[in-house]
């Protein structure tokens, strides 16, 4: 039995690595591992920065606090053990290795570094992983996470032909979504993603690749409504009510216990626990679950329960594999509706199969159309598989802010009194973000009714409603 715990092969290496700070001019560094080695460029760095490119490359990273030398070196695909004691000195470190089958990998990739004083491993700690994605913006306005591209292999493609694309590229294999059959690929510091991505769907073997685009959270604004007062207490949800997914800007810890919120995941920082610095996800929980009403409708007799997804970095920032996790979530945890309170321009052909894949495991995907009236279609209220949801003012008008389309199918109120604020304090606020949370919670109910109702059911039933 392995007393580390440890289900897969492991490696340990021990040495003793040595310091050298000097004093020179800092400037961006390169760390790209490869397999067993390593390629640093670093002028007067700190070790800590060093470490957060290897920790963004999946590696995982256990250090002691007091241990952040200056350091200065510049080698090409060095073996790592070595490299490491070319830059380090009085202190230990060990290398732990193991293989992960679904992510790609035949043969063992390195795992953990750990870094500590002699005799002092007890004071290591967990790195703190990035906590916001490492966003580019391209010239055409487009977002996507710098280095990464995203490749979903076809079956018939051999571990040995996957292999050779990753040498090829220089590549690593940062992680995996098994049930969508996406794996996620570092490329070598400052590529040129879109190119790489375009020569990768094109080679023998891979079925789809494009970058891991990232989409910026755009919410409701606050608006010049008088306030219609405080909102009733949230009604408690039935017992077997369907489950909403919330995917959005996460959750505020005051209301984690409420009595509707059924569970919560950060997909930004999987077991991290849940938190909202924005405000919008709690925003649009609260809306889903019947603890805020939309101005101008009528109190449910009960609540939806909800599962709060934090897909959104404190910057307002998602991405395609990001999201994929959300929807594993919600899936795995019973959800019957996917309520998607924001939208871009950028469309994503693996974004749309990520919804196409929620989809086929019986979710109603209901997103918000856009704060924006351009007619111009915003994903994912624009794919097929979507239900797109515009807004409507308290009287029943359409609210001039929101977009419209041939992808827009319905509308539904979007104006409501929230005890939260995004992007100013708590009060009124206006958006088609609010339109879609109601139309999930309406969603929700139809589905208690009639649990067997499908895409189609639902939205005419809807349409009749309004």
């Amino acid at each position: 039995m392995n007393p580390l715990g440890w289900r897969l092969p492991l490696v340990l290496a021990l040495v003793w690595l040595t310091v050298v700070p000097m004093p020179t001019r800092a400037a961006d560094p390169v760390v790209r591992l490869k397999g067993d080695r390593l390629t640093l460029k670093a002028r007067s760095q700190p070790l800590a920065a060093l470490l957060q490119e290897l920790s963004d490359q999946g590696v995982r990273i256990r250090v002691d606090p007091r241990i952040n030398p200056q350091i200065t070196a510049a080698f090409t695909d060095r073996p790592i053990g070595p490299a490491l004691n070319g830059i380090l000195k009085s202190v230990n470190y060990a290398l732990i290795w193991r293989k992960d089958k679904d992510a790609g990998n035949t043969e063992p990739r390195l795992w953990e570094i750990r870094i500590f004083y002699k005799g002092q491993e007890a004071r290591i700690r967990p790195f703190p992983k990035r906590i916001n994605l490492n966003v580019k913006r391209q010239t055409n306005g487009v977002f996507h996470v710098k280095d990464i591209i995203l490749v979903k292999r076809s079956p018939d493609m051999s571990d040995a032909a996957f292999a050779a694309l990753l040498d090829r590229l220089g590549a690593t294999v940062l992680d995996a979504n098994a049930s969508m059959g996406i794996v996620r690929l570092r490329l070598p510091y400052g590529s040129d993603v879109p190119a790489i991505a375009r020569i990768v769907a094109r080679t023998p073997g891979i079925h789809q690749a494009e970058p891991d685009y990232a989409y910026r959270l755009k919410g409701g604004r606050p608006a010049a409504i008088p306030v219609s007062g405080t909102p009733p207490p949230p009604p408690a949800p039935s017992t077997g009510a369907a489950t909403i997914a919330v995917m959005d800007s996460g959750l505020h810890g005051d209301y984690m216990h409420s009595p509707y919120v059924q569970s919560a995941y950060d997909a930004i920082s999987p077991g991290a626990e849940i938190s909202d610095t924005l405000g919008h996800g709690t925003q649009m929980a609260l809306i889903a679950a019947g603890a805020v009403n939309p101005l101008g409708t009528d109190t449910q007799a009960a609540g939806s329960p909800v599962v709060a997804i934090r897909a959104f970095d404190d910057n307002g920032f998602t991405s395609t594999f990001t999201l994929m996790r959300g929807i594993d979530y919600a899936v795995a945890n019973g959800a019957r509706v996917l309520s998607l309170s924001w939208g871009s321009e950028t469309t994503s052909t693996l974004l749309e199969t990520a919804t196409s894949y929620a989809a086929d495991k019986g979710l109603i995907l209901i997103a918000a159309a856009g704060n924006t009236p351009t007619g111009t279609p915003v994903y994912p209220a624009a794919y097929d598989n979507v239900i797109g949801v515009g807004a409507l003012s308290p009287d029943g008008d359409h609210w001039d802010q929101s977009n419209y389309g041939d992808f827009v199918a319905l509308s539904a109120p979007g104006v409501a009194d929230l005890p939260v604020g995004y992007g100013g304090d708590p009060g009124i606020y206006a958006g088609t973000s609010i339109a879609a949370a109601y139309t999930a919670r309406r969603a929700a109910a139809i589905l208690d009714r009639n649990p067997n109702a499908d895409r189609e059911t639902i939205l005419r039933l809807l349409a009749e409603e309004n």
